[in-house]
């Protein structure tokens, strides 16, 4: 497992040469790094992940996956030139490039962000779920006119996320909840001890679903309770990894008045971080849709965590921090978990 920290360090240490922004000088760096990740996922090989089954027989069979833009893909790749592998080549090109072009425009520490969502997001919508790679490409996109209420653009490319995941069409319905300013930002920060409230006193997704008098919709409630759980067990919600995400939230809130003064999109990206702990706590009965939903909320998070960095001087002492944060979330995800397998390469098209 030694190869996800290997790629995870080269980020980290080639971009600390330009103090992790882009710049015309780190150009070959951007370059660079897009390439080797686009080959990373797009030349896995077989057994890698756990997807890749399951998307195999999608292409050869047509069965299990309901997005038009899948089976626009396997039409081109398999049916007409006779490719399985050209399918996740072309996933991967997608993902990885509007991945770069989002956090070129987004970023304010691009090789920084980078890293985050190396650590944290690569391995599940990149390495994985690869039709959720490329709406989350599109979805990052659309929050640079998210951010200035551009409603007709920020659509534009919300749809566009939807056409290669359908999950993304959460997004349409939380832009008209969460805006860039400081506004209801006491609310939604309560709505973590609250999530937690509702936690110890059993009240949940499922419960209430449970309380409805009708039986069809306690048995669709029940089978998303067990909807994944061959894949995700249970929700933990005082496991390491959930309490790191409630940790992160506090210096952002403490520093939240000089950081949305610095940075456009903070409060979006807060708020929507809050939400995806609060969601992953409230559903953690339909643990399947738990993470699904809370995977979605935090791809904010390469945006946020890195303008942790100005709020300590000298910005090192941050900086450092984050890469050991990072770190262990490679630890997390790539090693302690059974999202991945040890890596190796595959170019036979």
């Amino acid at each position: 497992m030694w190869f996800y920290f290997f790629v995870f360090f080269i980020i980290i240490g080639l971009g600390s040469i330009y103090k992790y922004k882009f710049t015309n000088q780190s150009l070959w760096l951007y370059i660079s790094l897009w390439f080797f990740l686009f080959i990373v996922a797009g030349f896995r090989g077989e057994g890698v992940d756990n997807d890749h089954g399951n998307y195999l027989m999608s292409i050869r069979d047509k069965w299990g996956i309901t997005e038009p833009s899948f089976y626009l893909i396997a039409y081109f790749s398999y049916d007409l030139l006779g490719s399985e592998k050209l399918v996740f080549v072309i996933y991967a090109f997608l993902s990885v490039s509007l991945l770069f072009i989002a956090l070129k425009r987004l970023a304010p520490y691009f090789f920084l962000s980078l890293a985050v969502y190396f650590a944290s997001c690569y391995v599940i919508h990149d390495l994985n779920a690869i039709r959720s790679g490329v709406a989350v490409g599109f979805t990052l996109l659309s929050f640079n006119y998210w951010i200035d209420n551009k409603k007709r653009q920020t659509f534009v490319y919300l749809l566009l996320a939807t056409f290669f995941h359908f999950s993304f069409a959460m997004f349409f319905l939380i832009y008209f909840i969460l805006k860039d300013n400081k506004k209801n930002l006491n609310l939604f920060i309560s709505l973590i001890p609250i999530a937690y409230i509702m936690y110890f006193i059993n009240i949940n997704a499922l419960s209430l679903l449970m309380m409805i008098p009708i039986s069809y919709v306690q048995t669709l409630a029940v089978a998303y309770s067990e909807w994944n759980t061959d894949i995700v067990k249970s929700v933990n919600v005082f496991s390491i990894f959930i309490l790191i995400k409630v940790l992160i939230v506090l210096p952002l809130i403490i520093f939240s008045k000089p950081l949305g003064a610095r940075f456009k999109g903070f409060y979006l990206y807060l708020k929507m971080y809050i939400l995806g702990i609060f969601f992953l706590i409230f559903l953690a009965a339909l643990p399947g849709a738990a993470f699904r939903v809370a995977d979605l909320l935090w791809i904010c998070e390469c945006l946020l965590i890195p303008m942790l960095i100005v709020i300590v001087n000298p910005h090192w002492v941050v900086t450092i921090l984050v890469i050991v944060l990072c770190t262990f979330l490679v630890w997390i995800n790539y090693v302690n978990s059974e999202f991945v397998r040890p890596y190796y390469f595959d170019f036979d098209l």
